[in-house]
């Protein structure tokens, strides 16, 4: 089986601009991103209060991720755990700590 990671780099991003991936960050400062990473395009993060995305993470394409809800005012770091699988279309919010399958 082919390593589709073996030539892995961290992508360059700009506040609240696509990446070359198309995934958007807001607050970029506050998003700690972790080795071998792969998110999908059109996922949108908010890491006003932190998101962690640790190694070998995987986010499906039109994801949501956000560490702050305007609606009902939660805010908290968000952490998804080495290896953990996020499908296409999924949302978490501020508090969250995943580690598993996901969507």
């Amino acid at each position: 089986m082919t390593d589709r990671f073996k030539d892995w780099e961290y992508p360059e991003i700009e506040e609240g601009k696509p990446t070359k991936y198309n995934w958007v960050v807001q607050h970029k400062d506050n998003l700690s991103l972790g080795y071998r990473t792969d998110i999908e395009a059109f996922t949108y993060i908010n890491a006003k209060f932190g998101v962690t995305i640790e190694d070998e993470v995987q986010i499906g394409s039109h994801c949501s991720i956000y560490s702050v809800s305007t609606i009902d005012g939660k805010e908290g770091e968000v952490v998804l755990k080495k290896n953990c699988r996020i499908g296409s279309h999924e949302r978490t919010g501020s508090g969250f700590v995943y580690c598993g399958y996901w969507g």
